[in-house]
């Protein structure tokens, strides 16, 4: 499921914009502030999209340009009543992939985001790697050398995941989230049984494992010494 981070002060507004995206099939995050936002960067959140509003509590959407590309690989759309064409050509030039006024209509911010993602989509690698461990992203296999590990599409995005935030490691709240959908009520013990499993699989990964680190969670080790 594609995440979408939705930057906005309003709340009503931001709450109205949610509801939509997640009727549409993709998850919603809401930050209120430049705060909030700092803290799900902190929290390892990683979205697909972002919609960003200039005009902020704590801060303003063109200086957050720097730290929505730096701390999130994902395209940025602003979404903001500011309708200048200074404004525009501004947030166009510092990065955002695209810039809408207030009010929009919802069906042309649905078909704007997921003209948007369809871009990003394109651009995407099709394979992450660490070491000998291969994730093919399109068919969603997992391979040790030319082995096929034979994962399901849970583990796959666990191992994904892990990799994607490689050397961090990932709570797992975070992982329960991403994986489950919903958020984690502290006795589930589901996230820990898929990695059990996945753990078995990867045995025969003779220099790559899944450690846990105490505190803080998961996180995917690389053994050079044992290549």
């Amino acid at each position: 499921m594609q995440q979408i981070l939705i930057i906005e002060d309003d709340k009503p507004l931001a709450q109205l914009i949610q509801r939509l995206l997640d009727d549409a099939g993709f998850k919603a995050q809401i930050g209120n502030s430049v705060k909030d936002v700092q803290l799900l960067a902190d929290n390892h959140y990683q979205p697909n999209l972002i919609l960003c509003d200039i005009m902020l509590p704590d801060g303003d959407g063109l200086s957050l340009s720097h730290m929505l590309q730096s701390q999130f690989q994902c395209p940025f759309i602003y979404l903001t009543a500011l309708d200048s064409d200074d404004t525009q050509v501004k947030g166009l030039n510092l990065g955002a992939c695209d810039y809408l006024v207030k009010p929009i209509k919802p069906a042309v911010l649905l078909a704007r985001v997921r003209a948007n993602l369809r871009k990003t989509h394109a651009r995407e690698p099709i394979q992450q790697q660490l070491g000998q461990l291969k994730l093919d992203l399109n068919r969603e296999i997992a391979f040790f050398g030319d082995v096929n590990m034979q994962v399901g599409q849970d583990e796959f995005h666990i191992l994904r995941f892990l990799l994607a935030h490689d050397p961090k490691p990932v709570s797992r709240e975070l992982l329960f989230k991403e994986i489950v959908g919903r958020e984690y009520d502290g006795m589930d013990r589901a996230i820990d049984l898929k990695i059990s499993r996945l753990r078995k699989k990867m045995a025969h990964c003779s220099n790559i494992d899944i450690k846990s680190v105490r505190g803080k969670g998961y996180t995917l080790t690389l053994d050079v010494s044992a290549s």
